[in-house]
């Protein structure tokens, strides 16, 4: 979050992170993809936002959960499946020299994939923009790991 405040300093970015998760702040993640993940919606809320975006974190015994929304126009439902499409553009305005490959949110469902969970997009009732949702497994079935570093399942 701090990234996208340096660039852009006029634009309110809230981190709201549920004190009951703390007990559970240890989870089966890549650290870096999770960052990646995070920080691209952050961007792109921060890009789409009128002027305030808020972030909230919880975790519990079974699932971690970080929910990103703008008060911008939001996404239209009929597009929330399409914004996940790779090489996916809903403004046409935007070109790769203004607004990157269209690559961004693929990439955070594929991440998501990666640690067994689900990236989707919805409606702010708070804010009401666009709510970018990630969630995922707390720990990784046995299974899973077992079979990922065997060379089964590679990435």
């Amino acid at each position: 979050m701090s990234e996208q405040q340096l660039i852009r300093p006029a634009l309110k970015i809230e981190a709201d992170i549920d004190p009951a998760s703390e007990q559970w702040a240890l989870a089966d993640v890549e650290p870096r993809y999770i960052h990646r993940a995070v920080q691209n919606l952050v961007g792109n809320a921060g890009r789409y936002a009128a002027g305030q975006v808020l972030v909230r974190c919880h975790i519990d015994e079974d699932n971690c959960r970080i929910d990103v929304e703008d008060d911008g126009s939001g996404v239209p439902e009929e597009d929330w499946e399409k914004v996940f499409t790779a090489f996916a553009r809903l403004d046409d305005s935007r070109t790769r020299t203004s607004g990157g490959y269209g690559l961004g949110l693929s990439i955070v469902r594929r991440i998501l994939y990666w640690h067994g969970g689900q990236a989707f997009v919805g409606r702010s009732n708070e804010l009401g923009g666009a709510r970018f949702s990630l969630v995922w497994p707390r720990k990784k079935p046995i299974d899973y790991c077992v079979t990922y570093s065997s060379g089964s399942n590679q990435m």
